[in-house]
């Protein structure tokens, strides 16, 4: 049987008010009907806000969920030519479609497009959604949005980037600090003897590359021999990239090891590595891994990606927006790590990602 109720969603900052039709789980596996802030209690209080716990674990306790005949699924992200959240997206409508699962995404034109996404995520919240799923670009730019679903008794969950701090909102995915902080170790192990080393920085308002920045720096300061002479934002831009890299290896021709903080720039740093002739000489480091990323570690002209798993994360965001909609306990942040990929297992990825 269908259950709607309208619901009153006060945009923080917004003067107007938009009337949703939702479910609004509660803790006992039912729903309930129930206007404001009351819905947004029971979501809330569904969410472990403390608990950090592995995507393979929470799966396996908490099983398959279950669609509701009503439901709909709406995935915020941002832009799809960058292609590593096309597989976000594609992890999201794939599990949708498995489950039954009404479904709509929403995505920017441009990776940097802050207002333009809080635009698209007032509009999917205009549109019956029953759980909203986002990537936002900066940390805190679809907060209101978030508060607003909460308090309409809808699920929030974030994806990969941005982890919120609003409580209540799941996060689905890495720790971003952990994988700066995973290429940092990677390039130690690589260069024992030590060397200077160059950073090429994402978009400066994005939380996923403050992050990495400030894990790959937290990672060098373990190994005193590694030296970061040079770090830039190319606003992952791989053309950027490129010029930026060829600048730092002309300042520095002795740099050992670029840490790129996607494998979109990663490219343009290879071609920069590549002019100067000294492909398989300096150690590139990317991160995300996607396909032509791996093309490139197995031709030798990468070191090595730390990948991440946004097919994986996609599906996992339509299970617990499932699992808080049957009222079901699900931590506040299901972590789905990032590992390297390097020449030794590139063989194990030749398509896609996971």
């Amino acid at each position: 049987m269908t259950r709607s109720r309208s619901v009153a969603a006060a945009l923080a900052g917004a003067a107007t008010i938009a009337l949703l039709t939702a479910c609004s789980a509660t803790p006992d596996g039912g729903t309930a009907s129930a206007a404001g802030s009351s819905g947004g209690a029971d979501i809330a209080s569904l969410v472990d806000t403390s608990a950090q716990t592995d995507v393979k674990d929470v799966s396996s306790s908490l099983g398959q969920p279950t669609a509701p005949k009503d439901a709909k699924l709406c995935y915020v992200t941002r832009t799809l030519s960058n292609e590593f959240w096309g597989y976000e997206r594609d992890g999201f409508e794939k599990r949708a479609k498995e489950l039954g699962v009404k479904y709509q995404t929403f995505d920017v034109t441009d990776e940097s497009s802050i207002t333009e996404q809080l635009d698209k995520a007032k509009s999917a919240m205009n549109q019956g959604c029953t759980a909203l799923l986002a990537s936002p670009i900066s940390a805190t730019g679809l907060d209101s949005v978030f508060q607003s679903a909460l308090a309409a008794g809808v699920p929030a969950i974030v994806l990969n980037d941005a982890k919120s701090s609003v409580p209540g909102v799941v996060y689905v995915g890495p720790d971003a600090k952990a994988i700066g902080e995973t290429a940092a170790d990677y390039i130690a192990q690589k260069l024992p003897g030590g060397g200077k080393v160059a950073m090429i920085e994402g978009d400066p308002g994005s939380s996923n590359a403050l992050n990495r920045g400030e894990g790959f720096k937290t990672g060098l300061a373990k190994h005193s021999a590694l030296q970061l002479v040079a770090s830039q934002t190319a606003s992952w831009d791989q053309t950027k990239a490129q010029d930026i890299a060829t600048a730092m290896l002309t300042a520095n021709p002795d740099i050992k090891a670029f840490y790129s903080q996607n494998d979109g720039m990663a490219l343009g740093v290879e071609a920069a590595i590549a002019a100067k002739g000294l492909t398989g000489k300096v150690l590139l480091v990317g991160t995300d891994g996607i396909p032509q990323g791996k093309k490139e570690i197995a031709a030798g002209n990468m070191t090595a990606t730390v990948s991440e798993q946004p097919t994986t994360e996609g599906s996992t965001g339509v299970d617990a927006a499932l699992w808080l909609l049957a009222g079901k306990k699900v931590p506040g942040w299901v972590d789905v790590p990032g590992f390297i990929i390097d020449s030794s297992n590139v063989a194990q990825y030749p398509t896609g990602m996971p």
